[in-house]
């Protein structure tokens, strides 16, 4: 086996674990999630959004294990379905006469606490320097090189 051999079974047999982990644990917080939106209440909710960060952990365990970090494409899928979320949010509080007063605050909540363990994974992996310069967007477009006059 040559080196690229080698490197491509660690790739497929890391998509695969990630791909176990994430199927497993997403369906159970899909289930969770529709039961506690329905009459589940809030404790369905808190354990649906509880399963999305256990497979989170399990994705950073596995990342750890193979010394990678997420890729590209996991990224956006996760932007993807963070906004998808968000969108969704908007639309079941504007449209849904019960989802204000029954699911609102734990759905919030679940949100919110996803982006708070994202946002802290990053801040322990990257450092706050790096994560502050990745959010940086007005620093992109500052001048490369000081023009004195």
């Amino acid at each position: 086996m040559t080196m690229d051999d080698t490197d491509a079974i660690e790739r497929l047999d890391r998509h695969a674990l990630v791909m176990g982990i994430w199927s497993a644990f997403g369906f159970v917080a899909v289930i969770l999630l529709h039961c506690g939106l329905g009459e589940g209440g809030w404790i369905g909710v808190a354990a649906g959004y509880a399963c999305l960060l256990a497979a989170f952990l399990g994705h950073v365990i596995i990342n750890v294990a193979f010394r990678t970090v997420f890729s590209r494409r996991e990224l956006a899928l996760f932007l993807v379905a963070f906004l998808a979320s968000l969108i969704g949010l908007c639309l079941a509080a504007l449209l849904v006469p019960d989802f204000r007063d029954r699911s609102f605050v734990p759905v919030v909540a679940g949100l919110v606490s996803i982006a708070a363990v994202v946002l802290g994974y990053m801040v322990i992996h990257y450092g706050v320097r790096a994560v502050f310069d990745a959010f940086n967007v007005i620093g992109d477009f500052k001048p490369d090189q000081r023009r004195d006059r």
